[in-house]
């Protein structure tokens, strides 16, 4: 039940708004991979050790003597989760809150699309291009890898990171998603659907800086992203992931509900 020409074009013009989000993750990727090398983790391990707590903050610690553990620790820490929050905010914001917002969403509905198909179809719209991004992220980073350094890639484990990822990436979508239905003005949807996911970030970066302000990592959504017990094979990975995709799940339901009954002043 969702409306086909609407979801036409959110996938159209969310993938152009996602072009640039695709050139900066592959160019760090790269880049990233192409520094892999045995005798330079040593020299980046004495990074994490001349300056632990800003490396930490930056979630740029870890294992890198192989290539999965090199990749999950430089671009798994910050860049590949950082960059799509900020695709996965300007999705909710375009797909959403603009319409109502500048009051168009009158235009939407006039054209016999009750609440309901139009809420979905936005829905499905933000999951489609989340997974899209992902998807294209983790080719990029496979055959990056494969021409870098044939056989030297852990897929199992990256494939699974990057699964991860999208979870994670849902499950902001659903704190956008919900934001954006709850309020009627862009002002409140920045600074919910946008501020949340930016001071859970900046609240993960002190948790990862240890001691006293380690125990922060229960109060923000990252504590959920399982990126290091997938490269051990251990801890509760997809206990993790359940969580995450129900997170993702249960927003979008009460934001859809909230959605089609809220005042739009239509």
């Amino acid at each position: 039940m969702i409306s086909t020409p609407l979801l036409k074009r959110n996938l159209w013009s969310g993938f152009k708004l996602m072009i640039p989000f695709i050139a900066i993750m592959a160019m760090y990727s790269m880049i990233i991979i192409w520094m892999y090398d045995p005798e330079l983790s040593k020299s980046l391990d004495q990074f994490q050790e001349i300056m632990p707590e800003m490396m930490a903050a930056v979630g740029m610690t870890g294992s890198t003597g192989t290539l999965i553990e090199f990749i999950h620790t430089y671009l798994y820490g910050f860049i590949m989760l950082f960059i799509p929050i900020i695709y996965v905010i300007m999705l909710a914001n375009k797909f959403i809150m603009r319409y109502v917002d500048n009051g168009s969403i009158a235009c939407i509905l006039a054209t016999a699309n009750s609440r309901k198909k139009v809420i979905l179809t936005q829905m499905l719209s933000m999951s489609l291009l989340i997974v899209l991004l992902i998807v294209i992220s983790a080719a990029i980073g496979c055959i990056s890898s494969a021409v870098m350094f044939p056989g030297d890639l852990d897929v199992t484990k990256y494939l699974q990171l990057n699964g991860a990822v999208m979870l994670f990436d849902l499950a902001v979508s659903g704190i956008c998603l919900f934001a954006a239905c709850f309020f009627n003005e862009t002002r409140w949807y920045l600074a919910v659907g946008a501020g949340l996911p930016l001071v859970f970030y900046v609240i993960q970066m002190m948790a990862n800086m240890g001691d006293k302000l380690e125990n922060l990592k229960y109060a923000t959504i990252f504590t959920l992203m399982p990126g290091q017990d997938i490269l051990d094979g251990t801890g509760n990975v997809i206990l993790n992931c359940i969580l995450m995709a129900a997170i993702w799940l249960v927003l979008y339901v009460i934001g859809g509900f909230v959605f089609t009954r809220k005042d739009l002043s239509v």
